[in-house]
């Protein structure tokens, strides 16, 4: 008797798991006698018919997670689904963070650290083989056709409004499960559905998110259409617009326009550091006018004063000028805004190593035996010069590769002046046993 109870139990609990909701039945029925009604040629001219099937599908879609919203808690969310088992729980990452999965039978909920609901997945729709959103938004527009006060008419509009919030819903919850596609695709439709007619809203922050998901899923036309679209409705975001789109236009391989946009957006917002972070990048990237780019840096160093990396850059720009002292220069600044910044400290004993290298391989070259002691004696001096800042740079990384580089640049260093100084013998018994590990 007891393993009969067993079995009809596991038999009533795949029952349960396996049919579908009584809101999903009821969805579908509608849809069937809405799809009906217009398919009558009498009905078929009518507003409400059209109406009516926009709101068959809107249930449709509603159907499994009907009374959700994101920001509820978890228990908040195990009273609206009482009659429904939750099939499994497991923590998983996305995006480097940790949620909450509740798996049912039609559907997946994704719950953040504080235990709140922030996406969810649904693995079992109430129509299978129709997307009912857009059925319903390609509804509600021929409603809207049909109906010469269609801009008038405020239930119809409230269903566009409806339908908007839904599309912007599975955008977000894209966007959390990392589905950037998903996000960009329905962030779109959200923007064409404010702007339908009826409702008559563009939403420029809708046609944002759509260039941002859309970079992040490598649709780089649908980032730079978009993006154009907000600075042409002066959607501009402080500058930050133009920074992204000359990202798009460039993982899109147009420097070029890349380039145009920076300087279009540095003009209109001067102060905007994602823009000059990103010119100093492109310029600094494509080796194209130095002297210009110091200009930017000095307008970025004196909006962004406390900012070590500023002054790393411009240092960067000067090496490459041929600069190497005005550089050495810029390198000490940023240390001395932030003593514990490597890549300062780094770039100064590389740039005196490299410049070394650049002394010995003139010396080899020379035939005058005074010419090459004197490239000797400022080779050795270089060399030297290298030898602080890469000791601290050394010891402000854990990066085993940064170390290991560091590491093989002063073992170098250490030999030249071994049988020289007892210290430089030190330091490159040391830097080799390092190395040898």
């Amino acid at each position: 008797m007891k393993k009969l109870l067993i079995s009809l139990a596991m038999i009533m609990m795949v029952l349960q798991v396996s049919a579908q909701s009584k809101d999903a039945v009821e969805a579908v029925k509608k849809v069937t006698k809405a799809n009906a009604e217009v398919a009558n040629p009498k009905k078929a001219t009518n507003p409400k018919s059209w109406m009516n099937v926009g709101h068959a599908y809107s249930e449709a879609y509603d159907a499994p997670i009907k009374g959700l919203y994101t920001g509820s808690n978890n228990m908040e969310v195990h009273l609206l689904f009482k009659d429904q088992q939750v099939l499994e729980s497991k923590e998983v990452e996305m995006n480097g963070k940790m949620f909450l999965k509740e798996v049912y039978a039609d559907k997946e909920l994704f719950y953040d650290e504080s235990g709140k609901l922030v996406a969810w997945n649904v693995v079992k729709p109430a129509l299978e083989n129709e997307d009912p959103l857009l059925k319903a938004f390609e509804a509600y527009t021929k409603s809207a056709e049909l109906d010469p006060k269609a801009a008038a008419n405020k239930d119809l509009k409230a269903s566009f409004d409806a339908l908007k919030s839904r599309y912007y819903n599975e955008a977000m919850c894209g966007y959390y499960l990392g589905v950037y596609d998903k996000a960009s695709d329905n962030f779109l439709m959200a923007a064409k559905v404010s702007e339908s007619p009826v409702v008559g809203a563009v939403d420029t922050t809708l046609y944002y998110y759509t260039a941002i998901t859309g970079t992040m899923c490598k649709k780089y036309d649908r980032a730079i259409e978009n993006l154009n679209k907000c600075i042409s409705l002066n959607f501009e975001q402080d500058g930050d617009v133009y920074a992204q789109l000359a990202d798009a236009y460039k993982q899109s391989a147009d420097t070029t326009k890349a380039k145009e946009t920076l300087n279009a957006g540095f003009v209109k917002f001067p102060t905007s550091q994602s823009i000059l972070v990103a010119l100093i990048n492109i310029y600094m990237e494509s080796n194209d006018d130095p002297a210009k780019l110091r200009d930017l840096l000095h307008t970025a160093q004196a909006n962004e004063p406390n900012n070590p990396s500023l002054y790393y850059a411009e240092g960067n720009v000067l090496v490459k000028l041929g600069q190497l002292e005005e550089a050495m220069a810029s390198y000490k600044k940023s240390v001395e805004i932030d003593p514990k910044y490597f890549w300062g400290y780094f770039s100064q004993g590389k740039s005196y190593y490299d410049k070394a290298v650049e002394i010995q391989n003139e010396a080899n070259m020379e035939a005058d035996d005074a010419k090459y002691a004197v490239l000797l004696e400022k080779l050795d001096g270089c060399l030297k010069s290298a030898i602080e800042p890469l000791e601290q740079s050394f010891s402000l990384t854990q990066d085993p590769e940064l170390q290991s580089y560091v590491a093989e640049l002063l073992k170098n260093i250490y030999f030249r002046f071994r049988d020289k100084d007892d210290a430089c013998k030190a330091g490159y018994e040391k830097y080799n046993a390092f190395l040898a590990k």
